[in-house]
């Protein structure tokens, strides 16, 4: 039995074998491993609660990021707006917790990040402007709202029961933790086995196909906008439990990271090939690449060369990746078909 949903015909996802898609999220897990193993290592064989802590704090609100950004990158477009959504959100609720409505704060929020997204996908469905240019509009003015609420940082107290639920602790179990674990299951079911998500690594495979398949195309990319409009709030709402405040520059860096993330974590960014599970793990491997600069006594700016570098072995191994399925799947095919008279 197939892991793949139905699949409409006309659509080719030679490259949507789940080996092969896999394959790609490997590079991130490994990485991770192997950067938690040196993380332990500077700590003397030590890796205390405060640590694991740290780390998933740092890696939720990215890998929450980095899931909606996959869901665009999936389609082969992109969303520059994420980062100004992450601010718009995180000002929102602190905003509002300052007048005992933290609840309906995050209400709103949700909903202003999904009423961006829906913003993005019909400028670029319908408007047929390219993604890069009209997310790269929209943040501007996203940013501009963001300002308007709360034009330097600071804002009112968080309720405990938000700090609770994303800085705290169940046991010895970062509340973080157990979000990135959500996070990996429900974006495991949304691609894996909703008619959505396979729609949405189709269109990115071959929009042309999609069409012809009767797939609805405009739809499917504009609630890939949506997604990750709804993502990047949650990550906005998760940074002011967090930071217990609001930032009108807090989701600035996001966006860079994200998408690096993305790529790390194995989805191609010509689309149809990705999975939410690598993008979580590439949020998790920027985490830990910060926690061992720590813990080894560097000066933490390093990361950004880090990471840079982190980004180049990713493409490389992912093109080698790439070219081995090729050659796989031209090695599946017929060798000889017959062929009509000129």
């Amino acid at each position: 039995m197939s892991s793949l949903p139905h699949v409409p015909s006309g659509v080719d996802v030679s490259f949507q074998r789940p080996k092969f898609i896999w394959q790609r999220s490997y590079t991130a897990a490994v990485l991770a491993v192997l950067l938690l193993v040196l993380d332990v290592n500077q700590s003397n064989g030590h890796f205390s609660t405060i640590q694991a802590l740290g780390i998933s704090n740092e890696a939720l609100p990215l890998a929450l990021v980095a899931v909606g950004e996959t869901f665009v990158i999936l389609t082969n477009g992109i969303d520059l707006s994420v980062g100004s959504i992450v601010t718009l959100a995180n000002v929102t609720v602190a905003v509002l917790a300052g007048h005992g409505l933290a609840g309906f704060g995050i209400v709103l929020a949700i909903a202003m990040g999904a009423a961006a997204g829906l913003v993005n996908g019909l400028i670029v469905c319908y408007a047929r402007i390219a993604p890069l240019i009209a997310t790269l509009a929209t943040s501007s003015i996203i940013v501009g709202i963001a300002l308007y609420i709360l034009p330097y940082p600071g804002g009112s107290t968080i309720p405990g029961w938000l700090s609770s639920w994303t800085a705290g602790t169940i046991g010895s179990i970062p509340v973080s933790t157990i979000w990135l674990a959500l996070a990996v299951v429900a974006g495991w079911i949304v691609l894996r086995r909703t008619k959505f998500g396979v729609n949405l690594q189709a269109l990115g495979g071959n929009e042309a196909s999609s069409w012809s398949a009767g797939i609805r195309v405009m739809r499917v990319r504009t609630l890939a906008y949506v997604a990750a409009g709804v993502c990047s709030a949650l990550a906005g709402i998760a940074l002011a439990g967090l930071t217990q405040s609001g930032d009108p520059t807090i989701g600035a860096v996001y966006l860079l990271n994200a998408v690096a993330a993305v790529i790390v974590g194995g989805t191609s960014l010509s689309g149809g090939v990705g999975t939410i599970v690598g993008s979580i793990y590439g949020a998790i491997v920027l985490s830990l690449v910060a926690s061992v600069l720590f813990v080894a006594g560097l000066s933490t700016n390093l990361q950004f060369i880090v990471t840079g570098v982190i980004v180049i072995g990713a493409l490389l191994v992912h093109s080698l990746q790439s070219k081995r399925g090729a050659r796989i799947v031209r090695r599946a095919r017929p060798t000889s078909e017959p062929r009509g008279d000129s």
